[in-house]
C-alpha cells in the first residue's frame, strides 16, 4: 500500500525531526520520500510525503504524525501525485541499470 500526504512549509522542521529521529527509526525502516509540491507538477505550496508500506505500518505512521497539519491525499490528486512518485522511482532505477548494466 502507499499513501501520500501534503504538509505546509511552516511544519517542515517538525516533520523532518520526526522522519529522521535517532531515537525512533520507524520511518527510516519503512522508507519515505519527501518532495516539494511544485517538483511533482502541483500548484500546492509545501511538500508531499510518500510512504509505501503495509497497512499496519501506514496506520502506525499516521499515529506518529498526529498533531502535525498533514492532509492525506485522496481521489484524482492522489492518483496523479502517486504516479509522479512511481515514475521518479522507475527513472532512478533505470538510470542505475544504465550505469551498472
Amino acid at each position: 500500500m502507499e499513501n501520500v500526504y501534503f504538509y505546509e512549509e511552516k511544519v517542515s522542521k517538525d516533520v523532518k525531526k520526526i522522519l529522521e529521529s535517532e531515537e525512533d527509526d520507524f520511518f527510516k525502516r519503512i522508507g519515505f520520500t519527501v518532495r516539494e509540491c511544485n517538483l511533482l507538477g502541483s500548484d500546492r505550496k509545501g511538500y508531499f510525503l510518500y510512504l509505501k508500506a503495509n497497512s499496519e505500518e501506514l496506520d502506525r505512521a499516521e499515529k506518529k504524525l498526529e498533531g502535525l497539519k498533514f492532509e492525506k491525499l485522496k481521489g484524482e490528486e492522489n492518483n496523479i501525485i502517486t504516479a509522479a512518485f512511481k515514475a521518479e522511482e522507475e527513472n532512478a532505477a533505470s538510470g542505475m541499470g544504465m550505469i551498472f548494466g
